[in-house]
């Protein structure tokens, strides 16, 4: 079984359309290892947790944070990865911010701590010497990224905390009106992860066939479609490793830590 969790930024679209368009990739698997695969998808993170550590997956497509809780809960391994990922700090044009540091006492607008770009975020801040929990004359966690855009637009917020994706989309849809103040370190991505009880033969074809997908017709096609994360287009994936993911792991806890997700994140 294929567990598939595609994230909430693939859009809350009708289950059979999710299904077709991963069903070229778990087509492209079962070629390579010479097995039907079946796929089981839902946007539930609860749901593909419990699932995965159940033994219910031989393979498993998820969000970071869910790749990363199958590894430390179930052993499963990521074998091949999406693209990696980053939180951004946008400021206005014309903010006398000019650094992290600077930040002191300012208005943030941010993604919930609960998320990976809200645990980065806080990260960064932190490596800097500022906490959210008293450093900020306001903090708003807001649960939209365009929402932020919008207060940033609109002067509510000094500064925002949002993914690179959508920063890059900010500043191309309003030139001249706001720029980068710093960018996380990059963390690894959606990845696809094998079950630590599947034959190693098998796993072997399944690893190759995912890493030479970009080498291929049927893998660039089959990638195209398949929107992991919203990364519509997508044509090639990367080796993965868990020291990575496990990494990742003990920084999100680490902020969490730091500034536990409140009861409405």
């Amino acid at each position: 079984m294929f567990g598939i969790n595609p994230g909430t930024a693939a859009g809350k679209e009708d289950q059979w359309m999710l299904r077709d368009s991963f069903q070229p990739l778990a087509d492209y698997i079962g070629k390579a290892a010479g097995i039907p695969v079946r796929t089981d998808i839902t946007q539930n993170f609860k749901s593909i947790d419990e699932h995965s550590g159940k033994g219910r997956y031989d393979l498993l497509l998820a969000p970071t944070n869910v790749i990363g809780r199958a590894l430390l809960d179930a052993g499963f391994v990521p074998v091949a990865k999406f693209k990696d990922l980053h939180a951004t700090l946008l400021v206005s044009e014309q903010s006398p911010y000019k650094t992290v540091a600077s930040l002191k006492n300012s208005r943030i607008g941010m993604l919930s701590r609960a998320t990976l770009m809200g645990a980065l975020s806080a990260d960064l801040l932190n490596k800097q010497g500022l906490l959210l929990s008293k450093d900020f004359q306001r903090v708003q966690e807001i649960r939209f990224q365009d929402t932020l855009v919008s207060l940033l637009l609109k002067n509510s917020v000094d500064v925002i905390a949002i993914s690179h994706e959508a920063a890059t989309k900010a500043l191309k849809d309003n030139p001249g009106k706001l720029r980068i103040l710093a960018n996380t370190d990059p963390v690894p991505g959606f990845a696809i992860a094998l079950s630590k009880d599947m034959p190693q033969a098998q796993a072997k074809k399944i690893t190759e066939a995912l890493l030479n997908m970009g080498d291929n017709a049927s893998g660039k096609a089959a990638l195209s479609v398949a929107s992991a994360g919203g990364s519509v287009g997508v044509t090639s994936l990367t080796k993965a490793n868990s020291a990575e993911y496990a990494k990742v792991m003990a920084l999100i806890s680490a902020s969490q830590k730091l500034y536990p997700p409140s009861e409405n994140n």
